[in-house]
Order: structure tokens, then sequence, then C-alpha cells
């Protein structure tokens, strides 16, 4: 059988972004309503999709491409290379003439980051912790648009404990599909998602919540790896990180 077309677009990991962007942005109350944070939901998704698309396709022209989702990069980078640029122009134009100075200019140091984690990974190739790093970009452009609203400690700590959840998703599913066992993935979680609980439940109960959700399913999904295929368990950890669509209801319609 075929690798499954689930496996391949890089699409899991913009819809996780987008689904923590809306849930951070609601629960922080985060101002401009409206079209401008539609501009940064678009910018999140394109972003995302071009961070790992060229990541996947860097991976498997260096000989890191065994799984299926590398393997598909290696096979159709020229197809996909007309598709990679042009939503890199259009998304460079549309930060720069739609999104607010303080947003652009907090995007612009991510961006910084991301261009040092490409030039560590592929160019120096480095061997520092690249699940760490992935986890923490990640997070940190999921909760961008809400930056400017981080005024306690415990909300810093919300994208802390994101972080960690990113982290777990990136190391679980390298061990799932390698079959190996360098990180107790179901205990790490447990710790995330009490610490998630312990920490939050006061000031940030609907984050506190979708963060222990998902460290729960990584749990779940820990103690039944054996009995579930590779394939199924690198979908399954994604969907690990959907919590928000169960508790955006409680977080209600303002951004």
């Amino acid at each position: 059988m075929g690798p499954r077309i689930w496996l391949w677009p890089s699409l899991d990991a913009p819809l996780v972004a987008w689904l923590w962007q809306i849930l951070f942005l609601r629960c922080f109350h985060a101002p401009g309503a409206g079209a401008g944070n539609v501009v940064a939901s678009v910018l999140l998704v394109s972003v995302v999709w071009l961070i790992y698309a060229a990541d996947r396709a860097l991976d498997a022209w260096r000989g890191f491409g065994l799984r299926p989702r590398h393997e598909f990069y290696r096979r159709h980078w020229r197809a996909i290379l007309p598709v990679w640029t042009v939503v890199l122009s259009a998304t460079s134009w549309l930060a720069w003439t739609q999104l607010p100075v303080r947003l652009f200019e907090d995007g612009a140091w991510l961006a910084a980051i991301v261009v040092v984690y490409f030039a560590a990974v592929h160019g120096l190739r480095r061997t520092w912790p690249k699940e760490a790093a992935v986890a923490v970009i990640f997070a940190l452009g999921a909760s961008l648009a809400a930056w400017t609203q981080l005024e306690t400690r415990a909300d810093v700590f919300t994208v802390i404990v994101f972080s960690c959840l990113c982290w777990i998703n990136c190391v679980a599913i390298e061990d799932w599909e390698g079959g190996s066992a360098r990180w107790p993935i179901g205990v790490v979680a447990a710790c995330v998602g009490l610490a998630a609980i312990a920490v939050l439940h006061r000031e940030r109960p609907i984050l506190a919540g979708a963060e222990a959700a998902s460290a729960s399913a990584f749990v779940l999904l820990d103690r039944g790896r054996l009995k579930l295929s590779a394939d199924a368990l690198r979908v399954l950890a994604d969907v690990a990180l959907l919590s928000p669509v169960l508790f955006l209801p409680l977080a209600g319609s303002r951004f």
C-alpha cells in the first residue's frame, strides 16, 4: 500500500497552529477583532506551511527523508518549488502591507530566529536538539498575535506549556515511527498536563484545560502505541494537539 495522502502536504501543522492562535487570542482578549486577526491567521497558516515544507524538502535532499512525508517532497520538489515561491511572495506582501507595525516587528524578530534555525540545522548541520527548537518556534508563532496581551507569569506559562506539548509531539513522532524509546513520552506528557492544571487552573482555566487535554491524549497514545501502526501514530500525534476544538466554544466569540 502506498503512503497515505494525509501524511504528505504539511497541512497538519498549519491547522494546529491556527486553532491555538484563535484560542490564545480569545483567552487573552486580544484587541483588533475582525480583519486584522483574519490577516494574522492567514499569515500564520502560510508561514507554518512554508517552514515545514522547506524543512522537509531540505531534510530529504540531505538524505534524512526516510518518512513518507519527506519522500513526497524529495519526489515532487520541482512542482512544489513554484508554489512555495508564490506563497512566500504573497505572504511577504501581505505582512508588509496589512499587519500592524507592532505585530510586523514581532514577526520579523521571529523570522530572524527561523533563519538562524535553518542556518544551524541545514547550513552548519549542528546536532543540537532540533525538536526543542521547532517546538519553541512553533509555540511563539502560534501565540505571536497575542503577545501584547501577555501580562502575568501565568500568561507566559501558558505559552511555555504549549511549547512543551509541541516538543512532545515532535519527539513522540520520531520515537514512535522509529520504534525507539529515547523519551518516556507518557510520563513527560502527564507531568506537563498536571503542571498546566496546577499552575493555570485559576487564572487561565480554558487554556489549562486545552493543554491538559492534549497532554492526556499523548499519555493515552503512548500507552497504546504498540497496537497502532506508524502511520496511525503519526496522524494521531497531531490530532492530540487539536484540543482547542473542544475549548473554543468556552472561550467565547471575541478575538
